[in-house]
């Protein structure tokens, strides 16, 4: 049972879609670490007031967001800050409509600030936005205020790679054609210090990029897995796994999957990058305890509490080509 303040969830949430971890969060809002730290560990279980406004403001959504869930049947926080822009732009409806090319179908416009239940608005059309917004109203809107509608930190990393990283957030998972897509990314150590991205905030570094994007039937993976969310694949590293995962072996990971049990082979953010190592539950420890394994024998086992593991989700599969 999470214990947490409801604004730990969705501040996970919310980082996870835009690839930060909680040191770039805290930078970003003009924080000390330690503020966003205590309410994701559950050590400030009431935030509130000006630092959670910052940190709202980088997620893009308000405090009031962040500290309850928005219905199903009301519009998302994106939805809403678009009205505001448009109407601090002094455009009504059909005038923001037609000058988006949209001509006399100010309905479709419509749909994004009134029943728009997803958390970005779509790039393609943020980017037409950003042509038409800025500097308008009073104050003047800033650029950075309308790319944010799509996920972009300003300033967290190159523009380009935020616009690839807000178009993968928002590219649908499950297709009409009956595949999901999944993401297959970079944990080499030259290509970042974090977590996988998109799927989990976990880690401390920056987020890895995307090779590729992999369609796979549905049913295929049904067979194997109720729930086809949250699925990322990544290509093993080192030898410490061999003969079981050899490198450059593609494995299927359930990133919804953090929690040890049962014992099997996770992926692991281990302080200097991510890992995949093979866990087991150590009988009638108190507090419980992880045994740390390679499977190569040359690399010693180790143990520590569940608590201090952060992983990044389990190994469901791999590609084996005879």
């Amino acid at each position: 049972m999470d214990t947490r303040s409801p604004a730990a969830a969705e501040i996970e949430r919310r980082m996870a879609l835009l690839g930060l971890n909680k040191k770039r969060l805290a930078e970003l809002a003009g924080l000390n670490e330690t503020y966003v730290h205590d309410i994701l560990r559950g050590k400030s279980r009431n935030p509130g007031g000006d630092r959670l406004e910052k940190v709202a403001a980088v997620l893009g959504c308000t405090a009031s967001d962040l500290l309850r869930a928005p219905g199903a049947n009301t519009p998302s926080s994106a939805a809403h800050r678009l009205k505001a822009l448009r109407e601090r732009a002094g455009y009504t409806v059909r005038g923001l409509a037609r000058d988006l090319g949209m001509g006399d179908r100010f309905s479709s416009y419509a749909f994004y600030e009134n029943k728009l239940k997803k958390d970005f608005i779509p790039v393609d059309l943020v980017r037409k936005l950003v042509a038409l917004l800025p500097d308008r109203g009073d104050p003047p809107i800033a650029a950075s205020e309308v790319w944010a509608l799509c996920g972009i930190v300003p300033g967290a990393t190159d523009l380009n790679e935020s616009i690839s990283r807000a178009e993968r957030a928002s590219m649908p998972l499950h297709g009409d054609d009956g595949a999901i897509t999944v993401h297959e990314y970079d944990i080499s150590p030259q290509a970042g210090a974090g977590a996988i991205v998109d799927h989990t905030a976990c880690g401390e570094g920056e987020g890895h990029p995307t090779l590729d994007s992999w369609r796979i039937p549905r049913d295929f993976i049904r067979n194997y897995l109720p729930d086809t969310g949250g699925l990322a694949i990544i290509r093993v590293t080192g030898n410490s796994m061999e003969p079981e995962f050899l490198a450059g072996d593609r494995v299927l990971v359930d990133t919804g999957h953090r929690v040890p049990s049962p014992d099997g082979v996770y992926v692991l953010w281990n302080g200097m990058g991510v890992v995949i190592k093979q866990l087991m539950l150590v009988p009638n420890s108190r507090p419980p305890r992880i045994r740390i394994i390679s499977v190569n024998p040359t690399y010693p086992a180790d143990e520590v509490d569940v608590s201090d593991l952060v992983i990044n989700g389990r190994v469901v599969g791999k590609w084996v080509w005879k």
